[in-house]
């Protein structure tokens, strides 16, 4: 029964994801689509395995494990046969100049960033239940092994998590001395040291974006670059270099989130064999809002504080100059949110105006 509604599902969610892809559709609309479509994806395979849950009792977590790498596994699935179609599309429509495989890695890399998150709670709390019944002495050296496989790799895609890979292939070639110095100079106003400008190659799938990276440093795709002035080139630079500055504070109320789980996590232990499966699903369910939505606030208010940084360096004429380009090559409206943490363009520009009259 599991596996059919995984099947029925998957079928269902294929059949929209064609619909999102016809032909005649923009790129841009489509991906759009084609975001919240994998957001229902992932509801309805968690909605089936909570139900599961429920119905069936608590499974053992080896099997609770599997089921959630194979509902990821399945989502992943799903979306590299809608994205083999959209290649077809975007090709077309953007003169795209890479290979499917290509094109395939960089968008699942993104299904993949919407997942992890969630497989790295849903296997910390397997391991954390197992520890807290001490199913490793019942288990013997099986569930010794098991708790501490899926504890690993909870660690291992949290880890993941903090530390953001470079989504793209880095070019051998450095960023131009001057566009460094500037960052590093707009760094030591913020108290972080930006150790290093990777110029990636975007210029094959048409991105163009930057990205703030761990360790110091600071992405930027050449197709971007070819597409901006040097004033909104350092606009976005010092946008970055804030986002720089705010991983600080986002680790902080992270790890101050996680020590409010954990603490909450060993007080519920006392409970864990007197609730029943209602009261397990809703402590789960609380505990992953309380922890994402804080996060989620925290993001979007660095996006405008990131903004502000931009305004108060070089004015709002070169980062407004830039985010339109950007828009413009994405295929955005003016008034879509592209994300849950940026804002619509015009949402946008009119607070850059207010920074600026601030």
């Amino acid at each position: 029964m599991f596996w059919l509604s995984f099947l029925v599902t998957s079928l269902a969610v294929l059949v929209l994801g064609w619909w999102c892809v016809r032909a005649d559709a923009p790129v841009g609309r489509c991906l759009r689509r084609l975001k919240r479509l994998l957001w229902l994806s992932i509801a309805l395979k968690t909605g089936i395995g909570v139900a599961m849950y429920a119905m069936g009792g608590r499974a053992s977590s080896p099997l609770a494990a599997a089921a959630l790498i194979t509902g990821a596994a399945w989502v992943v699935g799903e979306f590299w046969v809608i994205f083999g179609w959209v290649y077809l599309i975007e090709k077309a429509q953007r003169s795209l100049a890479t290979s499917r495989s290509d094109y395939l890695r960089m968008r699942l890399r993104l299904v993949w960033e919407a997942l992890a998150p969630l497989l790295a709670v849903g296997l910390g709390a397997l391991a954390f239940g197992d520890l807290q019944r001490g199913a490793y002495h019942t288990g013997g050296l099986w569930g010794l092994l098991s708790t501490g496989a899926i504890a690993l790799g909870a660690g291992l895609i949290a880890i993941g998590l903090i530390r953001r890979p470079i989504p793209l292939p880095v070019h051998s070639v450095p960023v131009e001395t001057h566009l460094l110095a500037e960052a590093q100079r707009m760094g030591r106003e913020l108290g972080v040291t930006v150790r290093e400008i990777l110029v990636l190659d975007g210029m094959r799938l048409r991105n163009a974006n930057a990205f703030a990276l761990s360790g110091g440093r600071i992405a930027i795709t050449d197709y971007l670059l070819a597409n901006l002035t040097e004033p909104e080139t350092l606009a976005v630079l010092a946008h970055e270099v804030a986002h720089l500055a705010q991983r600080r504070r986002l680790i902080g109320i992270w790890t101050r989130l996680l020590s409010v789980g954990l603490g909450t996590a060993i007080v519920y232990a006392l409970l864990w064999e007197r609730l029943p499966l209602w009261g397990v699903l809703v402590w789960v369910s609380a505990l992953g809002v309380g922890m994402t939505l804080p996060i989620l606030r925290l993001r979007q208010r660095h996006e405008h504080e990131a903004d502000a940084f931009a305004v108060s360096q070089f004015g709002v004429e070169p980062l407004e100059s830039a985010l339109r380009k950007i828009a413009a090559i994405h295929q955005r409206p003016t008034h879509t949110q592209s994300d849950a943490v940026h804002p619509a363009l015009a949402t946008r520009l009119q607070r850059l105006r207010h920074h600026a009259r601030g």
